[in-house]
């Protein structure tokens, strides 16, 4: 039998809940640890100080952050 562990709710999206278990787990729920773990270390943050935007601000609907 795999070990269970108590569901998990990324803050990024509230409406997934994440239930892991050792036998039916795949890899595709690491992207939300992923996802977890780039919004509270600051590193989007500090990627968007340093990149240059050169597309044309008029014609821009996402920010490079936040495609990031």
């Amino acid at each position: 039998m795999g070990e269970r562990i108590s569901p998990w709710i990324p803050s990024c999206n509230g409406s997934i809940r994440v239930e892991l278990d050792g036998q039916r787990t795949t890899s595709d729920s690491g992207a939300l640890l992923l996802r977890e773990a780039l919004d509270n270390s600051g590193v989007i943050d500090a990627l968007e100080d340093h990149l240059v935007d050169r597309r044309d601000p008029q014609r821009v609907r996402h920010s490079l952050a936040s495609q990031l």
